[in-house]
């Protein structure tokens, strides 16, 4: 399963662990980085929303243009899940409740609806493996991410701001993917922004993602009750060849 996103990085410090091994003071990179997605999967309930920006490619070139989307998730373990996206290129609702994964496209005017085991690390495990389906945002909606994120080279820079708040900024490589990922400090560690290049493509295009966690926001059965448009035209989502 491909998890890699594509995270926000700081001119001048992009590229920084071409050369980079993996010693002693850079493991904190990874310590710090297992706290946040310790303390996302131990909440029972919360909603974030997020701003993406990726890269537009032409002729293999990266563009001037970006793809904007503007992403609304809440969660409600063990079993429920909505993500709500608008922007560039899609308009469309994820909706994981008891077992069951709707996904509604208001661009095209279709549904598709797919039974999944019920918990939602198990239900994301069997989309993304069976049907190829991709979830840019699942990082900060597994419970286990911390068990899951593995790259070979990792830095920790240190503590910088981020919108006026205090950030550890880490980062990790492998062959394909550079991340970079802004995370709060103190005693409740989140994850405030992150992006993630590409080292495949030879201009290294990104994706980059701000988060605002939202603690006032209200969270009920409601929300993940599916509300089909009547004129939606049902579709089938077929299982990836092997």
């Amino acid at each position: 399963m491909k998890l890699h996103s594509k995270f926000f990085s700081v001119m001048g410090l992009v590229f920084m662990l071409g050369g980079s091994s993996l010693l002693a003071a850079e493991q904190s990179a990874k310590e710090i980085l297992d706290k946040a997605y310790a303390y996302v999967g131990g909440m029972d309930k919360y909603a974030f929303k997020a701003v993406v920006l990726d890269d537009d490619l032409e002729d293999g070139k990266v563009t001037r243009e970006k793809y904007r989307h503007d992403v609304s998730v809440k969660v409600d373990r063990p079993d429920k899940l909505r993500v709500d996206t608008k922007g560039t290129v899609k308009e469309r609702s994820s909706i994981l409740n008891d077992g069951v994964f709707t996904m509604i496209d208001y661009g095209f005017g279709y549904y598709s609806q797919l039974k999944t085991p019920k918990s939602i690390d198990t239900a994301l495990d069997s989309i993304f493996e069976m049907y190829g389906i991709r979830a840019p945002l699942a990082q900060l909606v597994y419970s286990d991410m911390h068990q899951r994120f593995k790259f070979s080279k990792s830095k920790n820079f240190g503590v910088v701001s981020v919108d006026g708040i205090a950030c550890n900024y880490v980062a990790f490589a492998d062959a394909l993917v550079e991340v970079h990922i802004w995370i709060t400090t103190g005693d409740k560690p989140l994850i405030k922004a992150y992006k993630v290049i590409d080292m495949q493509e030879k201009e290294h295009p990104n994706i980059s993602t701000r988060i605002t966690w939202d603690f006032q926001a209200t969270i009920s059965d409601k929300d993940f009750v599916v509300a089909l448009p009547k004129d939606f035209a049902p579709i089938s989502v077929l299982p990836v060849e092997e």
